[in-house]
């Protein structure tokens, strides 16, 4: 493996605390290429190994993990709402059974979680497609999955009558946290060179510590990347959480449950992490 690892970082506001101290320097990156992308590009970039370790969604861990290991302590994850995983309708949701819907083609967790709240929360199946999000629901289709600084700008528009925030909903549902996405290695990089992993999770590690530390000098960053106040941005990162406890993982495995039992999985997911036994390495 290269003497510098690649490392993937969601191109959103989301993941500031994370990422910002280490972008500033605050944190030793000399042996780090930070490399940006939506929550499905990053996806494919760890699976084909154009990144060695990355944030990526929830469900990309589901369908591969075989292949990858999770970093501890860090996840996308939220108890309640969420702010910037909303679904927008034109029409009440229990009344979107066999109309258009239109998900965000950057994020396969929130596409499938949706499509599990509809159905469980309101009866509703409605008819899905992928596409990319603009600032409207296309002609034709009655609602849309917004992640990210999209969903945000959406908000704020006051645009259409009905949204749901999807950590909201979860939380209705299930009464457990919700896991939007984790950090993960190619689990070849960590066999081949587990020091230099362990290297990276201490760097993001720290730097999501001074993050969370310096959150006023990163809501007033933001603030130039999204139309919302440093004071509103400090209200909706503190409906984040970043890290990854007993509570979380039961969220996460609840997830995996419900993608498994509706046939969305072909069989049940296990959870593995850096520093845990290899198969084979015992």
């Amino acid at each position: 493996m290269a003497s510098e690892i690649r490392l993937g970082r969601i191109r959103y506001i989301n993941v500031l605390p994370i990422y910002h101290a280490l972008e500033r320097g605050w944190v030793e990156n000399g042996f780090l290429t930070l490399v940006s992308g939506t929550p499905a590009e990053l996806n494919s970039m760890l699976f084909k190994g154009e990144v060695e370790v990355s944030a990526i969604s929830s469900v990309e861990y589901a369908r591969h993990f075989r292949h990858y290991r999770l970093l501890p302590r860090l996840s996308i994850s939220t108890e309640g709402d969420v702010g910037s995983v909303l679904f927008f309708s034109r029409v009440p949701f229990w009344d979107l059974t066999g109309r258009e819907v239109i998900l965000s083609a950057s994020s396969a967790t929130s596409a499938a979680l949706l499509q599990i709240l509809l159905y469980e929360l309101y009866g509703s199946r409605p008819l899905y497609r992928c596409a990319l999000v603009e600032n409207t629901i296309p002609e034709g289709a009655y609602g849309l999955l917004a992640i990210g600084d999209e969903a945000l700008r959406l908000k704020a528009s006051g645009r259409y009558p009905y949204f749901l925030d999807l950590g909201r909903a979860w939380h209705k549902l299930t009464g457990l946290p919700f896991v939007f996405g984790v950090w993960a290695v190619r689990l070849e990089v960590y066999q081949q060179d587990p020091e230099a992993v362990r290297a990276v999770h201490r760097a993001l590690l720290l730097s999501k510590s001074l993050g969370l530390g310096a959150l006023e000098e990163i809501c007033r960053h933001a603030a130039t990347l999204v139309e919302m106040t440093p004071a509103n941005l400090l209200a909706y990162f503190h409906l984040l959480n970043y890290d990854l406890d007993d509570h979380q993982l039961k969220g996460l495995n609840t997830f995996y449950q419900y993608l498994h039992e509706s046939g969305s999985l072909s069989e049940p997911v296990e959870l593995a992490f850096i520093d845990d036994p290899i198969p084979g390495e015992l």
